[in-house]
């Protein structure tokens, strides 16, 4: 991962689950979480459900600054992508 002064930072995942609606990501490396993805149809859209679930409480307060607005921006670009493919 590079950060926006350019710094290279450590980024390793794994994916743990995959299927049709739900992807469930290990990152294994600091800060040390689950990331759950869940695509749900209702009434004709797709719902996704996203939760990241961080292996200690002290950690997850601590970068809560930096990644609710960076997961933000994840689900805002993929909003963008799906719009401009979307007919």
């Amino acid at each position: 991962m590079h950060g926006p002064d350019g710094t290279d930072y450590a980024n390793e995942s794994r994916f743990v689950e995959t299927s049709a609606n739900r992807i469930v990501i290990k990152h294994c490396c600091a800060p040390d979480f689950t990331l759950s993805i869940t695509l749900t149809e209702t009434e004709g859209h797709t719902r996704l459900d996203w939760r990241q679930a961080f292996d200690d409480p002290q950690v997850a307060a601590a970068v809560a600054h930096i990644v609710q607005p960076a997961n933000e921006q994840n689900l805002d670009r993929l909003q963008a992508v799906l719009a401009a493919t979307t007919p």
